[in-house]
């Protein structure tokens, strides 16, 4: 009888002696997941057929290199000179170099750049350990591989504030769609841009409202504050995104908001500061395009081409970005009433925003030397919020009627054909030899972008690299064989 009892509590011991394998691996996965996310996300923004720079990009992609080496704000510095004078002083780079009081400087907002710095530092730490030099070569991966850490980084802030509104499935296929299937890939995880910087200070916004919904903090108000403090001269022209974040403060955080203006000064100040003794305004290099904005019927044709035109419309690039108008009007059915309204406010913001830019005479420039809608790319953040609801609908509603089935089969269609759009430009774009836009190729279906980039980059493309951080070599080069 006791042996028996003891072969029975052996048993039981072995039944419940501790979690299976596959248990052990998947609360590995859930609890490091942010950081697995991150690393997927890196390592796939940064596999590529070819490096892209555009002329706009290189004082972001050079001024780390300049604080670093020089300790200076100027590209007239010992190491800048030695190195990159040339580059500088080509035509068509030279007008994003404006010489000011007998200084070389970036005729664009110096944010992203100062804030990509410590990135740059640690490569450059690293090429110091291996004994590799700092080559334009170097600098440019760099440029490369911050642009994706930035993305990423959007992708992560995404992810977590979507799981704080929806599943944990839902949060994950909304973070994909955002990733892969928007501008976030083929814009702003390719090069230095504004945009990406513009996304990642976004969704920052919208997690920073989220966490101090969940558990009110002067801490969390304060750092929402610096953020949007470097929001205004990231890119001013975007600033109007921050009205939203404006009345959430005013409305629901009445008695912290010392902390957030306090922290806007601490943000701002020192760009604020630059802009005025640099440039003698709070515009920066930016006040010449105040002259060029026009206020007249134009803007109609600027408000539509910006959406739908075939080589310049966000949702050309992007259709699977309509569903976010559905999600728009399904805000109700999220159950945190402070977020609710924050995302229901940015609806009619989002419209301003597009108003805005077709109220710039070069709105169509927004393809010009990348590919896809690049000037509305800062918002898309908020429009994947709203694709959330849509799928947290098709994945969690119990509707199966012929409606529920054909709006879950025309959205699995329109991300399927947005990642292939996505995916051209990434890997075929880059060889396609036009890259201006001007006002009648917009509409020009003979030419499209995305077509052309594709007939010609599939018969270009010789390589796709995954690059690892400069300088370490890339994780492996796949030769592409015609």
């Amino acid at each position: 009888m006791v042996q028996r009892d003891k072969g029975q509590r052996k048993r039981a011991g072995k039944g419940t002696a501790g979690p299976s394998q596959a248990e052990s691996i998947t609360g590995v996965l859930l609890r490091y997941e942010t950081l697995l996310l991150f690393v997927f996300l890196f390592f796939a923004y940064n596999t590529v057929s070819i490096v892209t720079v555009s002329g706009d990009t290189v004082p972001a992609q050079l001024l780390p290199a300049a604080i670093l080496y020089d300790h200076s704000i100027f590209f007239d510095g010992p190491f800048i000179t030695s190195v990159f004078q040339g580059l500088i002083q080509t035509p068509d780079i030279a007008y994003a170099f404006p010489e000011v009081n007998g200084r070389i400087v970036s005729f664009f907002p110096i944010v992203t750049p100062v804030l990509v710095t410590p990135l740059y530092a640690c490569s450059f730490l690293l090429s110091s350990l291996l004994h590799a030099p700092v080559t334009p070569e170097l600098i440019a991966a760099i440029a490369k591989t911050s642009a994706a850490c930035i993305a990423a980084l959007s992708g992560v802030l995404l992810y977590l504030s979507a799981k704080e509104l929806f599943s944990q499935r839902t949060a994950l296929a909304t973070t994909l769609v955002y990733a892969f299937a928007t501008s976030t890939w083929s814009v702003s995880s390719q090069a230095l841009w504004q945009h990406g910087m513009v996304e990642l200070l976004l969704i920052s916004l919208i997690y920073g409202s989220i966490l101090n919904d969940r558990q009110p903090s002067y801490l969390t108000v304060a750092i929402m504050g610096i953020i949007s403090g470097l929001f205004v001269f990231n890119r001013p022209p975007d600033a109007v995104l921050l009205i939203p974040v404006f009345v959430y403060i005013a409305k629901e955080c009445r008695n912290q908001i010392g902390y957030y203006a306090a922290g806007c000064l601490a943000g701002g100040a020192p760009f604020f500061l630059y802009n005025m003794l640099i440039f003698g305004n709070i515009f920066g290099g930016y006040i010449k395009n105040a002259a060029i904005f026009s206020f007249g019927p134009d803007a109609v044709v600027g408000f539509v081409s910006l959406l739908v035109a075939p080589n310049l419309g966000l949702l050309v690039f992007s259709p699977v970005l309509l569903f976010s108008v559905y999600g728009y009007l399904r805000l109700s059915t999220l159950t945190r009433p402070k977020i609710r309204n924050l995302l229901a406010w940015f609806g009619p913001v989002i419209l301003l925003q597009i108003l805005v830019y077709s109220f710039f005479s070069l709105w169509m420039s927004s393809t010009a030397f990348s590919y896809g809608q690049r000037f509305l790319t800062g918002f898309i953040p908020v429009l994947a919020l709203y694709i959330g609801v849509v799928i947290s609908e098709f994945l969690e509603g119990d509707r199966t009627d012929i409606t529920a089935r054909c709006g879950k089969a025309c959205f699995i269609i329109l991300v399927a054909v947005s990642l292939i759009i996505q995916a051209i430009g990434v890997f075929y774009y880059p060889f396609n030899p036009v890259k201006t836009m001007d006002r009648p190729m917009i509409w020009d279906t003979d030419h499209m972008i995305i077509v052309e980039s594709y007939t010609i980059g599939v018969r270009t493309i010789s390589q796709v690299v995954m690059w690892n951080v400069p300088p370490l070599p890339p994780v492996f080069i796949l030769p592409m064989h015609h």
